[in-house]
C-alpha cells in the first residue's frame, strides 16, 4: 500500500503546474487502487459550478460538461458538504441517484462510491467510483482510497492556490501601474476643471447681475439662454471633478490603520449609520463571532460595506442580507453581502473589480475596485457569485490581537 501511494504522490508532484495532467493522474490512480471499472473527477470552479474535469475511460464521462440539476447537482453538493465518503450499494433503487438510473442499467453498476475532496476546509471536488460487479471492500483498499483522497485534495488545492496567487500578483501589478498613470492624468484634468469651474462660476455671477438690471425682453431672453448653457457647463464640470476625485482616491489608498474590534459589533453600528437609498440590510451574524475581536481599519471597512450596500440598491435589490461566518481551521472569517437585485452578466463578473468597469451610466467603475484594494490591503480577498442572489464574499484573516 505504501509503495502504491508513494508512487501516486511522486506522479502528482511531477505534474505540479500542469492541471490537466494532475486530474488525469488522479482518476487513473483511483481506478488502479480501487479496482473500480469507472472513475471520474468532478471539480468546483471559482464560479462555484461543478464540472466533470476528468474520467476513465476517457470517452465515457462527458468531460468538460457542467453538472446541472438534472444530472445530480443538488445531491453532489450535499455529498460535498460532508467530509465523509458515501457508498451506494443499490444504485438501481436508490432515489438519491435517480439521475444515474439509465447509466446504472446500461453498465450494470452494482455499487458507487462518492469521495468528497477538501482543501483547507473547503470542498474542491469529488471522485466517483463505479463497480459493475459485487465488491467487498477490504480494509487495505478502503485505506488506499482515503489516502488517495487526501493526496488528490492537496494536489487540486495547491493548483488552485498557485493559480490564484499568480493571478493576484499580476492583478496587483496591473493596478499599481494603472493607479500611477491615472493619478498623473487625473491631476492634469483636475487643474483644468478648476479653471473651467472658476470661470463658469464668475460668468454665472455676471449673468445674475445682468438679469437683475431688468433690461429689454430680448436682452432678458439672451441672458436666460446664456444662464442655462453656462449652468450646464458648471454642472458637468463639477460632475467630472467628482469623478477625478474618485480616481485620485483610488490611486492614493494608504495602508490600513488597524485597531482591535468585534466584527459583529462593527456591522451592527455600520447598519445604523448607512444612509437610506434602498432596502434596509438584514443582519445574520454568526454567534461564534460574538465577543471575538480582530484587527482591521474601521474607516476603510466602512467604505467597503457602504459601497456594497449602495451597489445592491443601484441594481434595484428589494432584499439585502449581510452575514458573517467563522472558519476556525483557516483562521479566517467571511463577511457576505447578498442582494436579489439585477443579476451580473457572466462576462462582467470576471472584470467586476477592475477599475472603470461599470454598468451604470454615471458610474466611475471605481467603487468595487476600491473595495477590492481595501480588502487586499488587510490580507484578505473578495469574490462575487451571481445567480438568484448576488453574493459579494469577503474573506479576512483572523490576525492575532
Amino acid at each position: 500500500m505504501i509503495n502504491d501511494i508513494g508512487e501516486i504522490a511522486e506522479l502528482l508532484l511531477a505534474c505540479r503546474g500542469e492541471y490537466q495532467k494532475t486530474t488525469n493522474v488522479i482518476v487513473e490512480s483511483a481506478l488502479k487502487i480501487s479496482g473500480a471499472d469507472r472513475t471520474c473527477l468532478i471539480i468546483r470552479n471559482k464560479r462555484d459550478d461543478l464540472i466533470i474535469k476528468a474520467g476513465f475511460p476517457r470517452n465515457a464521462h462527458g468531460i468538460g460538461e457542467k453538472i446541472t440539476p438534472g444530472t445530480g447537482e443538488k445531491f453532489l453538493r450535499q455529498v460535498m458538504s460532508n467530509e465523509s465518503a458515501l457508498l451506494v450499494t443499490n444504485p438501481s433503487e436508490d432515489s438519491r441517484i435517480s439521475y444515474m438510473r439509465e447509466l446504472v442499467m446500461m453498465h450494470g453498476i452494482s455499487s458507487i462510491l462518492f469521495l468528497p475532496l477538501f482543501f483547507e476546509g473547503e470542498a474542491v471536488g469529488i471522485i466517483v467510483f463505479d463497480w459493475t460487479a459485487g465488491r467487498k471492500f477490504s480494509r487495505e483498499v478502503t485505506e488506499k482510497i482515503k489516502l488517495l483522497g487526501r493526496l488528490a485534495s492537496r494536489a487540486i488545492g495547491m493548483e488552485y492556490k498557485g493559480r490564484r496567487d499568480h493571478e493576484r500578483i499580476l492583478q496587483d501589478e496591473k493596478l499599481r501601474i494603472l493607479g500611477e498613470y491615472s493619478s498623473q492624468v487625473a491631476h492634469i484634468i483636475r487643474n483644468s476643471l478648476v479653471v473651467i469651474g472658476g470661470f463658469s462660476e464668475r460668468v454665472l455671477k455676471c449673468l445674475s447681475k445682468e438679469a437683475e438690471s431688468k433690461k429689454s425682453t430680448v436682452h432678458s431672453d439672451l441672458i436666460k439662454n446664456l444662464w442655462e448653457n453656462v449652468k450646464i457647463i458648471d454642472s458637468e464640470s463639477r460632475k467630472l471633478e467628482r469623478i477625478v476625485n474618485d480616481v485620485l482616491t483610488y490611486a492614493s489608498l494608504k495602508k490600513p490603520v488597524l485597531e482591535t474590534y468585534s466584527i459583529n459589533e462593527f456591522l451592527k453600528e455600520e447598519l445604523s449609520s448607512i444612509a437610506p437609498g434602498g432596502p434596509e440590510p438584514i443582519l445574520k451574524l454568526s454567534k461564534r463571532l460574538d465577543g471575538m475581536n480582530m484587527a482591521f481599519d474601521k474607516k476603510m471597512l466602512s467604505i467597503c460595506i457602504a459601497d456594497l450596500v449602495r451597489y445592491a440598491a443601484e441594481t434595484s435589490a428589494s432584499k439585502i442580507l449581510i452575514k458573517t461566518k467563522l472558519k476556525p481551521k483557516q483562521k479566517e472569517l467571511v463577511i457576505s453581502v447578498l442582494n436579489n437585485g439585477k443579476r451580473i452578466n457572466p462576462p462582467i463578473v470576471k472584470e467586476i473589480f477592475s477599475p472603470f468597469v461599470t454598468t451604470e451610466i454615471n458610474g466611475t467603475g471605481l467603487g468595487l475596485a476600491n473595495v477590492q484594494s481595501i480588502i487586499r490591503s488587510h490580507g484578505g480577498n473578495i469574490c462575487v457569485v451571481s445567480g438568484d442572489m448576488t453574493e459579494f464574499r469577503i474573506t479576512l484573516p483572523l490576525a492575532k490581537v
